[in-house]
């Protein structure tokens, strides 16, 4: 069992059980665990199984998370480990028994030779009657509900049934393995301990086989002098399994009277943990369904707040038009464009793609927008900016995520673009008077991100008193897929701009839009596509 203690800022005390999924705490009431603490964060610290135990991390919290006093971001816990967040303190602990402490593994709980194992190949011989009685339990143990519920059901169950005087009912847990015990009935031990074989949960657990135990019937001693001397006179343990999937183990035994268990017990208790096993698949699709929602919530949330991150006002003048559009592979985008005006009529140009999708990709990507923003303003040189942005991308990710990056500065008036790439498509550009769209060259460097210290050339392209289009974009417009994995590709672009007919942004790219969307027929978009166009007349 694991759990965290947490004392609260008026001093209450509450226990939390950490089981397979990660749980957050702080002040917001979408927390798992809600603080009422003016000191804490709204989402302040996280809880995470790992397959070494459990992580805390800081979310980001205002006054930070202390782990016996230090101040940490991510530590891997401890049993009395003490994290503290604002002024709630919560004691990590972890203990071998239930969530009560209750329950004792020990390897000399029964006497082997009184014990008898049952395969889980073989078949359960019921009576018509106890058929019946399984027939009418399985709506009362297969009906959704929560999961204590449904296990406290079955061990009432099988106290009703089977006369159990003590009865436990263990639950594996996937993250970190091990077994956790809500349900602890009738504990008789010296110190309210119920023990339980070491020998019979292994075969249980490990190989699915049921097990029944009687008392020795040679043992001539008195059934009270017996239940003090050896506190078991008779016990069953059968497995909780779901098609191929343990999930667990139901315990019980007698220790005051020497009546036996029959075969037909142990068939009767595993038809029953059948339904018990049902019943907890249950219980975890309708949580995933409920984490399945709330995750759908928290994206959609992603999406709305990264859509108010792109411009939303673009440039709509006689000497410049610029539209844009982007359209995520997997709700939130990993692709970046902006448009920022500098005051004397230039204007900015960004493209950048995140390697990866979804989430993760998103949050990299606000952090290059973050840094667009503090630093475009400190020189109207394309390199060095993106070197700058390299300095910050470097220091805040690993080795494994990178962004590439166009950064093209536009001057309407003089018809000259200045340019630099890391590691992206060079621009194009679209003139009425030629048949094919013009690909600027110049130099790349690396992408964001993949080392400390890049140089990026600028390069700059006068392109003449001549109105053109300029057209960028990420790499989900060119490897754009169709049923056949074929790519759309470079020429295939290439072509499609040249016989859009017009300079106008939103037509051309509507017409690359629609080309692309023919080329698919349908096929499942593989990645975040984003264009941008710019009319300098």
């Amino acid at each position: 069992m694991v759990e965290l203690i947490i004392t609260l800022s008026d001093g209450r005390e509450i226990r939390r059980a950490l089981g397979a999924r990660p749980i957050v705490i702080g002040r917001d009431s979408s927390c798992e665990i809600p603080l009422d603490d003016p000191s804490a964060s709204r989402r302040h610290a996280r809880f995470a199984p790992t397959a070494h135990g459990y992580l805390v991390e800081d979310l980001g919290s205002k006054n930070g998370t202390l782990v016996n006093g230090a101040p940490c971001t991510s530590k891997l816990l401890k049993n009395g480990d003490q994290v503290q967040i604002g002024s709630t303190v919560a004691v990590y602990t972890e203990s071998a028994g239930s969530t009560a402490g209750s329950v004792v593994i020990s390897e000399d709980a029964t006497v082997s030779h009184a014990t008898r194992y049952i395969s889980r190949e073989r078949r359960l011989a019921l009576s018509q009657q106890r058929l019946q009685m399984i027939y009418e339990l399985s709506e009362r143990l297969t009906t959704l509900q929560s999961r204590d519920s449904l296990l406290e059901n079955a061990m009432d169950i099988c106290f009703e049934t089977l006369s159990f005087e003590r009865g436990a009912i263990g639950i594996r847990q996937r993250v970190p393995r091990g077994l956790d015990w809500p349900v602890v009935r009738n504990l008789r031990g010296a110190e309210g301990e119920l023990t339980i074989s070491r020998t019979l949960l292994v075969r249980a657990l490990e190989h699915g086989e049921r097990a029944i135990f009687n008392e020795d019937d040679t043992a001539t001693t008195d059934p009270t002098v017996s239940m003090v001397q050896h506190g078991i006179r008779s016990a069953m343990c059968v497995p909780l399994i779901h098609q191929d999937e343990i999930l667990g183990v139901i315990y019980g035994d007698q220790v005051s009277t020497s009546a036996s268990y029959a075969a037909e017990d142990i068939d009767f208790l595993a038809g029953i943990a059948q339904q018990v096993s049902i019943g907890l698949v249950n219980c975890r699709l309708a949580e995933d369904h409920q984490q399945m929602i709330r995750l759908n919530h928290d994206i959609d949330l992603a999406r709305t707040i990264q859509t108010e991150l792109f411009p939303t006002d673009l440039p709509d003048r006689p000497e410049l038009k610029i539209a844009a559009l982007n359209e995520p592979g997997d709700r939130v985008s990993g692709d970046y464009y902006d448009v920022i005006e500098t005051g004397d009529g230039r204007v900015w140009c960004i493209m950048a793609d995140v390697t990866g999708e979804g989430v993760a990709a998103a949050l990299l990507m606000a952090n290059l927008q973050a840094a667009v923003r503090v630093t475009i303003e400190e020189t109207d040189d394309p390199g060095t900016l993106l070197r700058r942005w390299n300095e910050v991308i470097w220091r805040n990710t690993d080795s494994s995520k990178f962004i590439t990056c166009l950064l093209a500065l536009l001057d309407p008036k003089s018809h000259r673009i200045h340019f630099a790439s890391a590691g992206h498509h060079l621009p194009l550009v679209v003139r009425a008077s030629q048949p094919h769209p013009e690909k600027l060259t110049g130099e790349a460097g690396y992408p964001l991100g993949i080392m400390e210290e890049v140089e990026y050339p600028t390069t700059t392209a006068d392109l003449g008193p001549e109105p053109f289009a300029f057209f960028c974009c990420t790499d989900g417009v060119i490897e754009a897929m169709n049923n056949d994995r074929q790519q759309y590709g470079s020429d295939r672009l290439l072509q499609t701009l040249s016989e859009v007919g017009e300079l106008d942004p939103q037509p051309l790219m509507k017409h690359v839009r629609e080309d692309i969307a023919g080329f698919v027929a349908g096929a499942k978009q593989s990645d975040d596509l984003t264009m941008l166009a710019a009319l300098v007349s």
